[in-house]
């Protein structure tokens, strides 16, 4: 497979409560989670980059896009300052271009899974969809970039209602190349599923 020109994003920036810990620090396949994604998506990716609020370590030199926002970056905690679309603001005005969009805890979704949704791709927001959408598993257009600003100014950070305000399109993945780990246990099934 050719490597695909469009940048692949790799959201990082959660903060792993329901985890227990940083998703991209778990080890996985005598690695961890950051370098299992890094080193398959830069097969896949001409570039690939991590979005989160500080540098992801990993050892395929695959760089951090770092969503500095000083509104942000308040000491106070706010669990709203680490939702999804803040990273996806960052990556978008970093790069100024269509991005692939791929949660660091999505490590099923595989090359052909990646292909369906790039054939699919026709200038519009397009994501993965099965029993439920799937807002971190597809492609973001630059022009969404307004839509992302406005709905942060409104302080609106769901991303359903930002897929309806960019019409987004969906394409059919199946449910086992959208699992991701938000509980421990699924992190425990996924290591015993990727071995095998």
């Amino acid at each position: 497979m050719t490597k695909i020109a469009m940048p692949c994003v790799v959201l990082s920036g959660g903060m792993g409560r329901r985890m227990g810990q940083l998703k991209q620090n778990l080890p996985i396949c005598d690695s961890t989670l950051a370098d299992f994604q890094a080193k398959h998506l830069k097969q896949v990716f001409i570039n690939v980059y991590f979005s989160a609020k500080t540098r992801i370590v990993n050892a395929y030199g695959v760089p951090t896009i770092l969503d500095d926002n000083k509104i942000e970056s308040t000491t106070i905690f706010n669990p709203d300052f680490t939702a999804p679309i803040f990273g996806l603001r960052s990556a978008l005005e970093a790069l100024k271009c269509d991005i692939f969009i791929l949660s660091i805890d999505a490590p099923f979704f595989d090359d052909a899974a990646i292909k369906v949704v790039f054939e699919a791709f026709n200038g519009n927001a397009i994501f993965a969809k099965n029993a439920k959408i799937h807002p971190l598993l597809g492609i973001y257009p630059f022009e969404s970039l307004s839509q992302i600003k406005a709905q942060i100014a409104a302080k609106n950070y769901r991303l359903t209602h930002l897929l309806s305000a960019i019409n987004a399109e969906f394409v059919e993945i199946p449910e086992s190349k959208t699992r991701n780990l938000n509980r421990y246990t699924d992190y425990q099934n996924a290591c015993v599923d990727l071995i095998n």
